[in-house]
């Protein structure tokens, strides 16, 4: 029968601190992996992995904090480092951290080169450098893996004002097919989530005008937004054994936005 737990597993989710992050690295803690989390700024990485193993972690399993920029190869060889220290090695890599860049149309000033280098370089350039280099740890190890990027509908469909995102998203499908194309020789797969419109902590004020909520809603054949355990629960199934066979591909969690709803 179907197995979803992740005991004996170490998982590295980066941006892990907050909104889809935390909850894709508190599930997988809850399920038994030992988990790294990372983000910028040390002290969140603190409070989120203490939180993580005070109120999710059921076994002797326990998760770490490192602080670091997905988007710089030293920061990304240290948390390698530190989960190897830790914990031997790693089996899971989430590829969460990313920015959303400012809202502009493209022919207006605010979209301007900096914004969309910033963009590209943070949910693009680093998903590359991560992923390269853990499949290379994953390769060395010769266990297997499975690399997870977190993209989204907005890679997809033509979002407005959101061009350097969307881009970045879209790059983000296509890098997940040509990696799993390479790494599958390993008995690494690498496949992508993309999530629509989805409440965390980073827009709960916004969709908190009922007005832009309804609107949004409305987008969706299920008349609603999504959760962050609507997300949490799909990567924690391709984490497991249960989706093996499956690499380079999409998993569409949008509530019926691309269908028209």
């Amino acid at each position: 029968m179907p197995n979803f737990r992740l005991t004996g597993k170490t998982a590295i989710v980066t941006g892990g601190t907050k909104g889809l992050g935390f909850g894709i690295a508190a599930t997988y803690a809850h399920y038994g992996a030992d988990v790294v989390i990372t983000a910028r700024t040390a002290a969140d990485v603190e409070t989120a992995s203490a939180d993580i193993n005070e109120n999710y972690i059921k076994g002797d399993n326990r998760c770490i904090g490192v602080s670091a920029d997905s988007g710089k190869q030293a920061d990304i060889d240290r948390v390698l480092a530190a989960a190897k220290e830790a914990f031997g090695g790693v089996d899971i890599l989430v590829n969460n951290a990313g920015i959303s860049g400012k809202t502009a149309a493209i022919l207006t000033d605010d979209c301007d080169e900096a914004n969309f280098d910033k963009v590209i370089a943070t949910n693009l350039k680093g998903v590359f450098l991560f992923a390269k280099s853990t499949a290379k740890e994953m390769v060395a190890a010769g266990k297997g893996g499975k690399i997870i990027n977190v993209a989204s509908v907005g890679g997809l469909i033509g979002g407005k004002g959101v061009v350097a995102y969307g881009a970045s998203k879209a790059g983000v499908i296509s890098l997940t097919k040509t990696m799993a194309n390479e790494f599958a020789r390993y008995g690494i797969t690498v496949n992508a989530i993309c999530p629509g419109y989805v409440i965390t902590p980073l827009n709960e004020d916004v969709f908190a005008d009922e007005s832009i909520r309804t609107k949004m809603e409305s987008r969706t054949a299920l008349r609603r937004l999504g959760e962050i355990e609507d997300i949490a629960g799909p990567a924690l199934a391709m984490a497991s054994g249960c989706f093996g066979y499956m690499t380079g591909t999409y998993l569409l969690l949008d509530g019926g936005q691309t269908i028209g709803g």
